[in-house]
């Protein structure tokens, strides 16, 4: 057989282009949707995920955590520190402490006044404003109030600074802000600082308008105030005794007469 006598046949008879325009067709008329499942992950993944976000996070919220300790005008308030030290709060007063951390700082803030007795351990450090007592162990008392502040030693030793000045108080001693800048004095008994925790309140010079605010802090009253208060007092009440009756006794020296709002 010769050559020229083979006849090949070619198996597609079309074009590349029109074999390409079927495939697209077929494509078009016959479209393959494959369904794409999210896959799921075990619930206990997110319990754990959880549990570690809230291990993490515990104790910078403990951390965070602070308490607080109120006395009202009226009322004096006694409070155990988590180290067992004692604060009694006068009237009007209040402290501030992160109960968590104190057993490595313990930072106590305080406005208005208060009687310590710390017990032995690290630094204790009580706050009022610009000023810092810092003890080890001992008993002492602040007053903070307005422009006034005042740290009395009664045992021990304290530490009483701001940010330009540092005094060390022993007992019967005391540190009084005096224009601006602390000051140290001796006085002969230390205790009179703490006669309010008896209920008993001595006054030696002091601004009348100072007794006065005392006298309703105590009370849990308002006075109404009298034409001139521009005096100093000297003198004692007790808070057994009625509020008029002190207000009596207190205004007499002055020809004042103070009434209850």
């Amino acid at each position: 057989m010769k050559t020229e006598d083979i006849k090949i046949t070619p198996k597609w008879s079309k074009s590349k282009e029109d074999i390409w325009n079927d495939m697209f067709e077929q494509l078009e008329d016959n479209p393959k949707v494959i369904e794409m499942k999210p896959r799921r992950k075990p619930v206990w993944l997110y319990v754990a995920a959880a549990v570690a976000t809230i291990v993490i996070l515990l104790p910078g919220i403990a951390f965070l955590y602070t308490k607080s300790e109120t006395a009202g005008r009226g009322s004096h308030l006694a409070v155990a520190l988590p180290d067992g030290s004692k604060v009694e709060l006068n009237a009007e007063s209040k402290i501030t402490y992160k109960p968590f951390w104190w057993m490595v700082s313990r930072n106590v803030e305080l406005q208005g006044e208060a009687y310590f007795e710390v017990e032995k351990g690290s630094k204790f450090d009580v706050r009022s404003g610009d000023y810092t007592v810092s003890v080890l162990g001992t008993s002492f008392n602040i007053f903070s109030r307005a422009d006034k502040y005042a740290v009395t030693c009664l045992t021990g030793k304290v530490s009483v600074a701001d940010k330009a000045t540092s005094v060390v108080l022993t007992p019967n001693m005391q540190a009084i802000l005096n224009n601006n800048q602390l000051i140290t004095a001796n006085i002969e008994n230390a205790k009179e600082a703490i006669n309010w925790k008896e209920g008993r309140f001595v006054f030696v010079s002091v601004p009348l308008v100072e007794v006065i605010q005392e006298i309703e802090r105590q009370y849990d009253i308002n006075v109404q105030p009298g034409s001139n208060l521009d005096y100093l007092y000297s003198g004692n009440f007790t808070k057994t005794q009625n509020p008029e009756d002190v207000l009596k006794i207190v205004g007499k020296p002055f020809g004042i007469e103070f009434k209850m709002k």
